[in-house]
Formats: C-alpha cells, structure tokens, sequence
C-alpha cells in the first residue's frame, strides 16, 4: 500500500509513528509519540541527508537522540543531526571507535553539551505519557570477544505504546540474541530487523522467542553485502513475518493507536509475478517449497544437532575442521534451529548451506509405528 504521509507528516493525536527512513545501506529510525515528543534512533550515513529529512518533516527538536553503536552507516549523519536540532538527551552504548566519525560525534555532544546517558539494560525513558523506550542491551558488562564486539552490543530498545510493542535491534548479531534469550525475551509486535538482514542475526529461536507479525530491514538497492541475506528473509517467511524493506519500498511507517499497528510504505515494493514474494533478491511464488528446506526425513538425512564428527564429515562441502566446527559451535550455543543456521558456523557460507540441503535435518527421526495389537477373542 503506498503511503499518503509524505502530504500528512506528523502522528494523528493519540497514535505513535514509527519510521523506518529510507537511508540507504544504513539505519535511521524516528519515533513521533504524543505530545509532541521526537525520538531518532541511528542517523545513517553522511550521505544519507537524515538531518534534511527531519526538517521536511517540520521537526525542530528532538527528545532523545540514540546511537546504537559507532559504525558510521548508524551514526555518519550524526554531527548534522546534533547540530541543527534542540537535543534533549543522547544515549549510546558506551564504546568508543577509533574513527573519524566516532570523534567528531563526541566531540559535538560534548562541545553543545547535550546531556549523554549510557544505554544499559533495563535503563527507561518516558516518552510524554503514552510511550516508554526501554533498554535491553546491552549489560554493565559488555561482550567481548565476538565477530564484531560493536554490532554485539548496539543498544537494543524496547518501545511500549499501551498494547504495541516495537522491538529495535540496531545491529545485534547472535551473542545479542542468545543474550536476550538469556535475559527473557517478551512477544513484541514489530521487529526492525537487526544488522540490515544479515545472516548473522534473527535466528529461529529469537523469531520463535519475539513472534513479531510485522518486520522492517532497512538496507541499501542491490548493496554490496547481499542485504538482506535471503537466509534471514527466509527465515522470517517460515515464521509467517510479514517483512517491509526499505531498499524495495523506501521509507516504512508502523503506525499504532494503542490496540492495533497499520503499515504504510513509501512505495510499492516491484512485482515478479503473482503470488511472488521478493526474498533477497530472489522470488520465491506461492506454488514453489521455500528456500533451503531445513526439515527432512529422507532416508540418510544427518541431524546436525546430534551427528558425531564422522557423519558431519560425510556432508557436502564440510569435510573434518568444519564438521569439528560445527560440534564445538552448537556445544558452546546449544542445538541448531535450522540447517540455515550453519552459515553462523565460522567457515561456512551460503554455498555450504544450499550444497547440503535435502541431506541435512534438525528434527528427530520419526519413531517406526507400534504394531496393531491383535483384537482378543471375547468369550
């Protein structure tokens, strides 16, 4: 459905708006709350023009402002943005990064004296009377040691409208998730899909653990990086989440009046037939299976979760480090949700993952049938 809000900026009295802008390979999200009240969370890239965006919207001030982390694709259009509005608070995740960027960004929080919070869980911010952000990630103590310790930790928001919930995720990868599920993890609504759809986050269990009905993925047209992996979307598919993308339909606005949540795009995502649906770059029609089947029980099929080094081996593609890659990884994180999850196995990409499909399972061997008792004879 494409979106009249181009000409009507600005929530209706008594909802909640929240916009997934359209920023290219990056993330930008604003919140417009009742009374008035404005929240930006990530700002972009420099080339993104998110301060210009909000000034078309009439916006002056902003509330809160929210650096999920210090890459520059959520936080390079930054320094316009503190600059040319009224700043109520700023909230990162604490770490610092030794780029250009990240500096400049510190420095003008500092040099306008703009009030700063560490965003650490379970730390709320009221939004006017109606909304509350509330953080989930990370912990006091942050994750170390993972494939990218800033994406692990980015500031992980909780947002309440009475009966709606939305779920933000910057660019959480699996130590995030597990973290959450650690934590306890509550249904939530709506869900921007963390790290732009990468393959390293929204596994099945996290969707299993949120069951959002709608999802946004906010990345560049045709990017570099294969954003969003078509593993995620997928994924998402399979869990029956109704995904917007912002490199197919620009800005995405989820409005909520307390009790129910609408979408509207900027446009409409491109058409490849009836009863298609785009899943990263692929159509996958109505009367076709989805992608990387991950359940089987053909005949031979290896269950991942359970098959010692030996039988990984015999795999296509694995071979003996990575099915010892494999057997320490789901030691160390518990059973595999789908043979999809492989590609979160250091060594193991998209290829390995079609290579095995219909040869690889996650489910138990279905148990043979009990004989039929014979009927005994009544006297």
């Amino acid at each position: 459905m494409i979106a009249l809000f181009l000409l009507c900026w600005g929530a209706i009295a008594g909802t909640v708006q929240v916009h997934v802008l359209d920023v290219g390979q990056g993330d930008a999200v604003l919140i417009e709350a009742p009374g008035d009240k404005k929240v930006l969370i990530d700002a972009g890239t420099g080339k993104s023009k998110v301060a210009q965006q909000l000034r078309e919207r009439g916006i002056k001030k902003l509330n809160l402002v929210v650096g999920t982390h210090p890459h520059a694709d959520h936080i390079g259009g930054m320094v316009e943005v503190l600059k040319s509005f009224e700043i109520g608070m700023y909230v990162d995740n604490g770490m610092t990064h030794n780029t250009l960027t990240y500096s400049r960004t510190a420095r003008a929080i500092e040099n306008l004296g703009i009030p700063y919070r560490a965003g650490v869980r379970d730390r709320v911010f009221n939004i006017g009377d109606e909304v509350k952000l509330t953080v989930l990630h990370p912990r006091s103590t942050l994750l170390r040691g993972t494939r990218s310790d800033l994406n692990s930790n980015s500031v992980v928001l909780r947002v309440d409208h009475k009966d709606i919930c939305f779920l933000l995720t910057g660019d959480a990868e699996d130590p995030t998730e597990r973290a959450l599920l650690n934590g306890g993890l509550d249904e939530c609504d709506v869900l921007k899909v963390a790290h732009h759809g990468s393959g390293h986050s929204t596994s099945d269990s996290f969707l299993r653990a949120v069951k959002p009905r709608f999802a946004a993925a906010s990345a560049g047209l045709k990017n570099r990086y294969g954003h969003p992996d078509e593993h995620t979307v997928a994924r998402l598919a399979s869990a029956g989440v109704t995904l917007h993308r912002t490199d197919l339909e620009g800005t995405i606005t989820f409005t909520s009046d307390g009790k129910k949540v609408s979408v509207s795009t900027a446009k409409e995502a491109p058409s490849t037939g009836p009863g298609a649906t785009v899943l990263g770059g692929y159509a996958v029609h109505g009367d076709e299976p989805p992608l990387h089947t991950d359940e089987t029980d053909a005949p031979g099929a290896v269950n991942i979760n359970t098959a010692d080094e030996a039988a990984l081996d015999q795999l296509p593609g694995i071979g003996p480090k990575r099915a010892a890659a494999i057997i320490a990884y789901r030691t160390q994180n518990g059973p595999f949700g789908s043979c999809g999850d492989l590609q979160r196995v250091y060594g193991i990409g998209p290829g390995t993952v079609t290579g095995v499909a219909g040869q690889c399972t996650v489910l138990a061997p279905k148990p043979k049938p009990k004989p039929e008792p014979k009927p005994e004879e009544t006297p």
